[in-house]
């Protein structure tokens, strides 16, 4: 035949005839396949959209009563139209595009168009389909605040307000009194006192309730109890004694330490208050121990803790050791704590350093996602007078020269979380006390705010758990316990003072340094290495030494420090565990800064 097409070696292929004219029409395109897995969650207006772009949408007619009516809608896609018709332009438009769709895409066994990522076919044209898509996402149910729920269960409670101007992070203080007893709240609000006054009771009443998602809910009662009553202590001693100093009663950061007795809480004893959020000026760094480098408020209520250790043996010394909270080791010589003594670190905020890098309004994850995750643990030093933390550079110097300090180069000084990791490894009692007791541990650390307890218990002991190895006994790695204040302290936002208050148990009042130059206004203070040398010196030879240091006392401070080989050797562990951990090197100040004598007249 004419119209025939004959290839070689293969069969006679017709083309199509149109029935009506007879003439001949061109072959039927191929339907597309298409991975419909790929589509979920689409409407056939978006996936013939990006199939065919630049369709238009035409409006035919309208008709049916008011009341129920019924539209069309028309679209034109490779020269064909298609029509759709639903109770709506919407559903029209979307009946139109799945006609236009089922002429050039092949649906897997005559199924319909399937949405949504279950996988199930669904008529998108359906008022099912509509009502689907309005509803959207379930909404979360609010969750009740613990005033609600205290108030639900105590229909009558009533909350006695009490107004103090001068704190401004804890100003108000709310009681609420359930029977017999009272539970206390502070804030610098009204209703951050409230609530906090209110979380407190819930807790008594084992109603689990929390007004900060980073305590961890572990937490026993007693155990929240005594967290709570340390941070009280520290903060309204603070208040009593700067009650008359309206200029040093503002800070940024509050710390102390509290020792408590296993007998009663009431017992507890508060051994430092102190603030401070500054280094000393390199310029001012001084060589015969006279300055403080580092005044960081839990650094310095630290030194504080030292000087009550020194009066605790001078009690010894005078022939009391009944009243000392230290007692004779079993062979005779040195002296290690009595049982039954804790002593509690409480900051009123997370320590600067690898504590304290997190976003606290950002939900932890169970995987660590943050782009710099790698510098987790970084040791960190912070920023010569001033505030905030720096990592310390792999290839950078471990040591930091003395001329090159007063030419100008940045006086380094290692973060709070470092130093405090470094005390649950060596002790807080430092290397002079080592030669007369044994190393001392803080059973907890109470924040008063930004408490995530992943990110601290990394901070100050978890980054070297798997690399410290070694240690020469009694040293061990302390696991402090980790708190958070039911009533937490709010940021406030302003410009850091220039001084630091520091109080220690036996003061009559606080004292005041200048940060800037690491002294008080009038001489030097009490706590810097001169005056902790003059101290342990007029105890050698009056009691007993773990070292014998009174057979061969050295005149230099360094000297002295170096003489306790055990302590020496377990600092040498604990940096070798940081370098092990790729976390970076320690590093230590001008050796110039520890190579004094002691003598009479140091200034």
């Amino acid at each position: 035949m004419a119209n025939d097409c004959e290839k070689p070696g293969g069969a006679v292929k017709r083309s199509a005839q149109k029935p009506e004219t007879g003439e001949m029409a061109s072959p039927e395109p191929k339907r597309l396949k298409v991975d419909l897995s790929l589509m979920s969650d689409q409407n056939p207006v978006s996936v013939l959209n990006q199939l065919r772009v630049g369709l238009k949408y035409n409006f035919i007619e309208q008709r049916g009563p008011s009341h129920a009516p019924l539209f069309k809608v028309a679209v034109e896609v490779d020269g064909q139209t298609y029509y759709g018709v639903g109770g709506s332009k919407k559903l029209a438009k979307c009946k139109a595009a799945e006609e236009a769709l089922k002429s050039f895409i092949q649906f897997p066994n005559n199924t319909a168009y399937a949405v949504g990522g279950n996988g199930t076919n669904v008529d998108f044209t359906s008022d099912a389909f509509e009502a689907e898509k309005k509803e959207g996402p379930t909404k979360k149910v609010a969750t009740k605040g613990p005033v609600m729920l205290l108030n639900e269960l105590y229909p009558n409670v009533v909350y006695t307000c009490v107004e103090n101007d001068g704190s401004a992070y804890a100003r108000f203080k709310m009681t609420v009194t359930i029977g017999d007893e009272k539970f206390i709240g502070t804030g610098s609000s009204k209703k951050q006192a409230k609530n906090a006054a209110a979380t407190t009771a819930l807790a008594k009443l084992n109603l689990k309730t929390s007004l900060n998602g980073d305590q961890k809910s572990s937490v026993l009662l007693e155990e929240q109890e005594k967290a709570d009553y340390v941070g009280r202590l520290i903060q309204e001693k603070f208040e009593a004694l700067m009650s008359t100093d309206p200029t040093h009663i503002k800070r940024k950061v509050l710390s102390g330490i509290v020792m408590t007795r296993s007998t009663s809480l009431h017992d507890s004893e508060i051994i430092s208050v102190t603030t401070g959020t500054k280094c000393i000026s390199g310029e001012h760094i001084s060589m015969n121990g006279c300055s403080l480098n580092d005044m960081h408020a839990e650094i310095l209520s630290r030194r504080c803790l030292i000087t009550y250790f020194y009066d605790q043996l001078e009690l010894i010394a005078n022939s009391q050791p009944e009243k000392s909270i230290f007692t004779q080791r079993e062979d005779g010589k040195g002296y290690k704590l009595k049982p039954g003594l804790d002593f509690h670190l409480y900051i009123n905020t997370a320590p600067c350093g690898d504590a304290r890098i997190f976003s606290p309004h950002e939900e932890s994850e169970a995987v660590d996602k943050h782009p710099n995750r790698c510098s987790r643990g970084q040791l960190r030093t912070k920023i010569e007078s001033g505030e905030g933390t720096i990592p310390v550079k792999a290839s950078g110097s471990l040591i930091q020269t003395w001329d090159g300090i007063l030419q100008g180069e940045r006086l380094l000084t290692m973060s709070c979380s470092d130093k405090i990791c470094r005390w649950n490894v060596v002790g807080v009692q430092g290397a002079l006390l080592s030669h007369f007791i044994e190393p001392i541990y803080l059973k907890s650390i109470v924040l008063g705010s930004l408490m995530r307890e992943a990110h601290m218990y990394r901070a100050l002991c978890g980054r070297i758990e798997n690399t410290i190895q070694g240690l020469p006994p009694p040293f061990r790695l302390n696991r402090p316990s980790m708190y958070l204040l039911t009533s937490s302290e709010t940021r406030q936002p302003k410009k850091a003072p220039n001084f630091a208050v520091v109080w220690a148990q036996g003061d009559s009042r606080p004292e005041i340094v200048n940060t800037t130059v690491g002294k008080p206004e009038n001489g030097f203070s009490k706590l810097c290495k001169v005056e902790l040398m003059k101290r342990f010196a007029r105890l050698v030879g009056r009691i007993s030494s773990v070292t014998e240091i009174e057979k061969n006392l050295p005149s230099l401070y360094c000297d002295v420090k170096d003489a306790v080989a055990s302590y020496k050797a377990a600092k040498t562990n604990l940096y070798e565990a940081f370098l092990k951990a790729g976390l970076g090197n320690w590093i230590s100040k001008p050796m110039e800064q520890d190579m004094f004598e002691l003598r009479e007249g140091n200034d």
